[in-house]
């Protein structure tokens, strides 16, 4: 390994994207364990919460709320969050997802994130009407 690129953000996240692609969960996590960007912290997320560990993926996504509450990237994170905790957090999951579709429109993903919160509710007939809207 070469000692200069240890530091650079954008090799440590794509070194953990292969790890992660490879499922080898470990290694991804300790490729951005120091991560600070944003980028690094929700993948940092997205593992912890493979590894069912939705309380080490909230602690991250209360560091991207102190850097940026609004940014993009973390209110998809946090909604990343509320559907593995469940519970009363769901519908605030469905919130966060319906308001990004109408600041950017309906991607695909993002109705994905609002049909998973209305199943988990429980709500199948509006979960079914989003699925066929994001064909």
């Amino acid at each position: 390994a070469d000692p200069s690129s240890a530091g650079n953000p954008s090799l440590q996240l794509i070194a953990a994207l292969i790890y992660m692609h490879e499922n080898n969960i470990k290694d991804a996590l300790k490729a951005i364990r120091h991560g600070t960007t944003m980028e690094q912290l929700a993948l940092t997320i997205q593992i912890y919460l493979k590894m069912d560990r939705p309380d080490l993926a909230t602690k991250q996504v209360r560091l991207m709320q102190q850097a940026d509450e609004d940014a993009t990237l973390t209110q998809l994170a946090l909604a990343w969050t509320y559907l593995a905790n469940g519970g009363k957090k769901l519908q605030e999951a469905a919130f966060i997802y319906e308001e990004l579709i109408d600041k950017f429109g309906p991607t695909t993903s993002l109705l994905n994130g609002v049909a998973v919160a209305n199943m988990h509710m429980g709500k199948f007939d509006e979960a079914e009407k989003t699925l066929a809207s994001a064909l």
